[in-house]
């Protein structure tokens, strides 16, 4: 008795590197201001495995052997956490689960993070709310673009940290409870 099967090579496994450093002149710190960062939203169409690696008008193109190692959203939350820790100090910024009280929250929802035509387009709302006051104390919109190398996973994660890295330079010169940068 014969058996035959398919057998299809498992996806290769596709991570954000870790974010550039900040290529901006680091903010002033101040030592007692800390910052806990959310998790980040992303729209609904990226927050699965795939990989979007294109988009043409409404049609999305997805990687066809490769997969996010993890959900989009925490990855996108991780490096963006690691990116606000080199420019503000890694004891400023809290993450949800550590047990300290922060100064501020920061709450951003990613409209769009999607590679098209050789761009990757962020564009994101984010507000700071001051934990004492438990109001917004500054809140904006941000839209940028990073090249892309090409079109593969690996040049679409490159880019989505660069992308990151920018965004964070942003957002680590923001004033929040004023006390931070």
């Amino acid at each position: 008795l014969l058996v035959a099967g398919c057998a299809s090579n498992p996806p290769i496994l596709v991570a954000l590197p870790d974010p550039p450093a900040s290529v901006a002149r680091p903010p002033a710190q101040s030592p007692g201001a800390t910052l806990l960062l959310r998790r980040v939203t992303v729209p609904g169409y990226l927050d699965s495995f795939a990989v979007v690696v294109d988009r043409k008008a409404n049609t999305l193109v997805v990687s066809d052997d490769a997969e996010w190692a993890e959900r989009l959203r925490d990855a996108v939350t991780r490096n963006l956490r690691d990116a606000l820790s080199q420019r503000l100090g890694a004891s400023r910024v809290l993450m949800h689960g550590e047990h300290r009280i922060a100064d501020a929250e920061l709450v951003i929802e990613f409209l769009k993070l999607d590679p098209s035509d050789g761009i990757l387009r962020l564009d994101a709302r984010w507000s700071f709310i001051c934990s004492a006051r438990g109001l917004p104390v500054g809140a904006g919109r941000t839209q940028l673009r990073t090249p892309l190398e090409a079109g593969t996973t690996s040049a679409v994660a490159a880019a989505t940290a660069n992308a990151l890295a920018q965004f964070a330079d942003l957002l680590a010169n923001q004033t929040w409870c004023d006390k931070g940068p």
